[in-house]
């Protein structure tokens, strides 16, 4: 069973993996705290209990080398402050049923979870706007315009730097909305909007 699809809750700590499970307020620390850190622990694999035991968890991050690696730590470590481990077995919840048990259908299910967009077409495709605006816009949304960042994911020789503003690197996202020089354009874009409003208001 995943470990991103379960929230554990620990009783005895020992059956829930200490840097995979879902155990600490339904967070990995290896996917949602401190996948840096992981990097460096040594023998990841051990349980909750084994891991608290002396800090073991600890072992292996004397490497820590960036400003992540130690804030990971720090929010790690004040999580765990607060873990006090007892007699009782783990429990573990399936996230995707009323009931927290795990079914045939919800394990198909969930693998289509995120698969497709919930964005509304008709926001571009109904728009007032030339047909070649709204190509446009449909390809700037499904990240097809062959901006600088995908073109060094094909290994395509490119200036990776937006030639606009000289400052950060080229992307769909950054072109349109970040630029220095695209907040200008949508600055004035806006106060002529107005404008036209007020005048369309008298």
């Amino acid at each position: 069973m995943p470990c991103n699809e379960v929230d554990v809750t620990v009783g005895n700590g020992n059956k829930a993996i200490f840097w995979e499970s879902s155990w600490l307020n339904g967070r990995a620390p290896r996917r949602d705290l401190a996948p840096h850190l992981y990097k460096l622990a040594y023998r990841k694999k051990l349980t909750v209990r084994e891991q608290l035991s002396n800090r073991n968890w600890t072992r292996g991050l004397w490497r820590m080398s960036t400003a992540d690696e130690m804030a990971e730590l720090v929010g790690l470590w004040g999580l765990l402050q607060d873990v006090q481990l007892n007699d009782q077995e783990n429990t573990i919840v399936w996230k995707w049923t009323a009931n927290g048990c795990n079914s045939a259908k919800s394990a198909y299910m969930i693998q289509f979870k995120g698969t497709y967009c919930s964005f509304d077409s008709k926001a571009i495709w109904g728009a007032m706007a030339e047909g070649k605006h709204r190509i446009f816009s449909w390809l700037l949304v499904q990240r097809k315009i062959l901006t600088a960042d995908l073109l060094l994911q094909r290994i395509w020789p490119c200036n990776p730097v937006c030639p606009l503003c000289d400052q950060e690197q080229e992307s769909a996202t950054h072109s349109a909305l970040r630029c220095v020089f695209t907040k200008e354009v949508w600055s004035r874009v806006c106060r002529i909007g107005g404008a036209t409003t007020a005048r369309g208001g008298n």
